[in-house]
């Protein structure tokens, strides 16, 4: 039995054997062979193709009915790139000349090609190097008799009750999970409040992330107990420990249906403030999720992840398919935030100026929408057509000055008068908010209110952005302070900007589900809180519990705090009120 210790997510406990993702990147060998032995490396390297192939017509043959049907494409033209003889001929003609092994040969010619691909004008086959590099490591798989497990279109294997490990996970493969069943992951990077990290808790996973490369220590099919409250992993735990985490499974879900009881009662403090409590979703499937605790509505749907996982964006009536059902699927109001990427999400399609965004603080959010309106010009176009169906809000992320806000409402104002020249229903009144997660929007709330509808506040971003710290680089997330006085009085000016201008202020990061600030945000002010609706019930037992009269001295106190730990201390005697 071996315990590992990292940063937890979630608060449950999760028990199933390990399923270990090799790197990508395989060290494959370079050998100088005789001539002799040319003959039998060349029938080595046709083997491998052959091999190659049959796995994807496995592939095909296991698709399942309701598979996207990008996945058997994707497979079909992989298997016709096997049959190139640039790729395959060459690579044997490099074995032949150079008196090279296999793998060292298919290395050179991928290269080659991947280069001809990168110099093309166009991106969607400057985009045909990703097809390069997949097919070039299965080959190398295949010849080096490497089994290893892989996040992709092309994973079809059962992965119910499984672990997943890996170095790393980006937001992408962590969607790859989705209705696998898998039950946890553990990674050796990342940190509670990436992008990763919101996804598990939105799939409802337990999750241990930032174990410094002591992943190293788990096998395959090892039987794995991942807490994710303590951040804590049990490799090959005993039977005793065992039995001890299967009772705290037991007790979770006991809490769990004591809670069911509050989805009835209002949701409002003890001095009579109503608070309205909405949930954070990413697709139609969490909607069950979201009416089981009764949530006031979805105070943030993140599109982005619609346009994840594909070789080309969703076209505008892929999108309104997808927003209509959401919007008609519940009978209260739905925020749609516009196209998020950048960062440490990334898109699989090629788009111009895609390397530039991958810096936090490079071309992403809306400042990539505005660069490239053939990506936001058709989502405007169905998140307005969708609003003929339902209560749909429209909200712009990570806006930082005011020319963007301007830039965006004209876009929207013209769309509105292309759909109703083309007679198409939309909702002519349909509010337009801005994500304030930029300190110079916080520190500017009070203009951008004047031409809003809504302000939502993205903690996440906001707390990473105040304090010069990447939210994915695991060395500096202790940093990650939501409560250090500059985030807390950013957030309070925000509030006080929206009820100045008489508009809703609502709060959608990690900190609105998380009970630790709940007492602290309302003595802010807030009245609107958005989350993962697995932790929505936890908030309201704190919200009917609380007496905001009270609070006043406390959050002044914390907000006056010396230091972190000061801050902490504060903050446990308003909790103990």
């Amino acid at each position: 039995m071996l315990s590992l210790f990292g940063s937890g997510i979630g608060r449950g406990i999760a028990i199933g054997k390990a399923y270990v993702l090799k790197s990508s990147e395989i060290d494959a060998p370079q050998l100088t062979l005789k001539q002799e032995q040319i003959p039998s490396e060349v029938k080595r390297f046709k083997k491998a193709v052959v091999a190659t192939e049959l796995q994807y017509k496995t592939m095909l043959r296991q698709l399942p009915a309701d598979a996207p049907k990008e996945s058997a494409a994707f497979i079909s033209a992989h298997m016709m790139m096997l049959k190139d003889p640039l790729l395959v001929e060459e690579s044997i003609n490099i074995i032949r000349n150079d008196y090279v092994n296999a793998e060292h040969a298919l290395r050179i010619q991928s290269g080659n090609l991947i280069k001809v691909f990168e110099q093309m004008q166009d991106a969607y086959l400057r985009n045909k190097k990703t097809d390069v590099q997949h097919i070039t490591n299965r080959l190398l798989r295949n010849l080096m008799g490497i089994v290893s497990h892989s996040l992709d279109e092309f994973n079809q294997e059962d992965l119910s009750g499984k672990i997943i490990v890996s170095k790393d996970l980006s937001p992408a493969e962590t969607m790859f999970i989705k209705d696998r069943k898998v039950v946890s992951f553990v990674t050796d990077l990342g940190s509670q409040i990436s992008h990763t990290a919101i996804i598990a808790r939105s799939l409802r996973l337990p999750a241990v992330v930032g174990l410094h490369g002591s992943s190293k220590y788990i096998a395959d099919d090892d039987m794995l107990v991942v807490d994710g409250k303590r951040g804590i992993i049990i490799v090959n735990p005993s039977s005793k420990v065992l039995r001890q985490y299967k009772k705290i499974q037991r007790r979770i879900r006991e809490r769990e249906k004591e809670l069911v009881t509050l989805t009835s009662r209002k949701s409002k403090t003890l001095n009579n403030l109503p608070i309205q409590l909405m949930a954070n979703i990413e697709s139609a499937k969490e909607l069950k999720d979201v009416k089981r605790v009764n949530a006031a509505g979805i105070g943030l749907y993140r599109t982005e992840y619609l346009f994840m996982n594909r070789k080309q964006a969703p076209t505008e009536q892929d999108q309104f398919k997808a927003y209509r059902k959401i919007v008609g699927g519940i009978d209260r109001a739905v925020m749609v935030r516009t196209l998020d990427i950048g960062g440490d999400k990334q898109l699989d399609f090629q788009y111009p100026q895609k390397r530039s965004s991958e810096s936090p603080l490079g071309l992403r959010a809306v400042r990539l929408c505005l660069h490239h309106v053939e990506l936001f010009k058709p989502q405007l176009r169905a998140i307005l057509r969708a609003s003929a169906y339902g209560k749909v809000g429209i909200m712009i992320p990570m806006v930082s000055n005011f020319d963007e806000i301007s830039q965006v409402l004209a876009i929207i104002k013209q769309t509105k008068r292309e759909l109703k020249q083309s007679g198409i229903a939309y909702d002519s009144r349909i509010k337009v908010g801005g994500m304030i997660e930029v300190p110079a929007a916080a520190i500017m709330a009070e203009l951008f209110a004047k031409k809003l509808d809504f302000l939502s506040i993205g903690t996440n971003d906001l707390i990473q952005y105040t304090l010069a710290i990447d939210r994915v680089d695991d060395a500096v997330n202790y940093l990650y302070d939501p409560i250090h006085p500059a985030v807390l009085n950013l957030i309070h000016n925000i509030i006080r900007a929206g009820d100045k201008a008489g508009i809703p202020v609502s709060l959608c990061g990690e900190m609105a589900g998380n009970v630790e600030y709940t007492r602290l945000l309302l003595g802010l002010g807030l009245k609107n809180f958005s989350m993962d609706a697995t932790y929505l019930l936890d908030v309201k037992e704190k919200v009917l519990a609380a007496d905001t009269s009270k609070f006043q001295y406390y959050v002044k106190q914390i907000m006056n705090a010396d230091s972190p730990h000061q801050a902490r201390e504060r903050l446990a005697k308003l909790n103990q009120l």
